[in-house]
């Protein structure tokens, strides 16, 4: 007996996207698995080669809380799915896995420890092919 196979192949939808504006969208998958809440700022680690995003609790009401960029917002009411604007972090992202590209689509794979912090490792060998305006 014959199996068919796909000629598409299996698919996966971006975990996360940098454009070159600026702009950064997190899927729900990532938001949960670093316990993103509104008001959080993420980052890129880069270690020995590989890129992993953390996100950091940031405290509007302490008294000498410092000035984080890349804070993130749910795109609607009750969302998981957060946006952050940060123009220099997307643009590094982007130089890394697509140079001269407009955005750069990744996929995330499974969370970490790195210095006491939660961190999810980002896949940057293989991006997702992103369709140029």
């Amino acid at each position: 007996m014959n199996i068919p196979l796909s000629i598409l192949g299996p698919r996966r939808r971006p975990d996360i996207t940098f454009h070159s504006d600026g702009r950064i969208d997190i899927t729900a998958r990532i938001s949960r698995a670093l316990d993103i809440s509104p008001g959080d700022a993420i980052d890129i680690l880069a270690l020995d080669g590989e890129y992993f995003l953390c996100a950091s609790s940031h405290d509007p009401a302490a008294p000498l809380s410092p000035r984080f960029i890349a804070v993130c917002r749910p795109t609607k009411p009750r969302s998981r799915h957060f946006r952050t604007w940060c123009r220099p972090l997307a643009r590094a992202v982007i130089d890394i896995t697509l140079p001269g590209a407009s955005a750069a689509s990744l996929a995330a794979g499974d969370t970490t420890i790195i210095c006491g912090q939660k961190a999810i490792h980002l896949i940057t060998r293989s991006p997702f092919p992103h369709p140029s305006p």
